[in-house]
């Protein structure tokens, strides 16, 4: 968990510049927003994914690294209003993570480095949305104040922690090859530290 925890911090230091299963349940109520045309050049697919993708996951990807921090945890279990907000929001807003690929579409050519990217990007975004939804349930849990239920809230994160060590790794990847490219670099991607 602290690997997959220093992945995503990482990824997020880097882009600041710039019942049925639990994935069934997790995305099957939300919808997908309007498809683009389908991108024509490397550096229109690259800006998509810069703008539209990995901006916003940025700051999904800063409130799940933050969840664990002690300050954080007795801003939920005070029921500190904004945090509470800012948690939902954020994690709705990952649970879309893998509607905006779709968005996006795929990239152009047959490129196998921006293909490989694609690849990862929905591999990680498919551990992301369960993540995202086991957070979900567990902060009302932990915002509860009874020793029981909050029990019931942290179980339900550790039940995660391999779909987010995948997710890290995943994501991570594909952050690296996206790096070495120079479309990326022109849309706002920094190199890692």
């Amino acid at each position: 968990m602290k690997r997959a925890l220093l992945v995503l911090l990482l990824v997020a230091l880097v882009l600041t510049g710039c019942g049925g299963s639990k994935k069934g349940a997790a995305t099957s109520t939300i919808p997908i927003g309007p498809v683009l045309p389908a991108a024509m050049t490397r550096q229109e697919w690259a800006d998509r994914i810069v703008n539209i993708f990995l901006r916003p996951l940025n700051a999904d990807l800063n409130v799940l690294t933050s969840f664990n921090n002690p300050q954080i945890q007795l801003y939920i279990a005070s029921q500190n209003p904004t945090t509470l907000r800012i948690i939902k929001n954020r994690m709705n807003d990952l649970l879309r993570c893998s509607n905006k690929l779709v968005e996006i579409g795929p990239p152009p050519g047959s490129d196998s480095k921006l293909r490989s990217i694609d690849e990862k990007l929905h591999k990680a975004c498919d551990n992301y949305v369960i993540v995202a939804a086991a957070v979900q349930k567990a902060t009302p849990l932990l915002a509860s104040g009874r020793n029981d239920v909050t029990a019931e809230g942290q179980k339900r994160l550790r039940d995660v922690r391999d779909e987010s060590g995948r997710a890290g790794n995943n994501f991570a990847a594909a952050i690296r090859i996206a790096q070495t490219l120079p479309e990326f670099r022109r849309a706002g991607l920094k190199k890692s530290v």
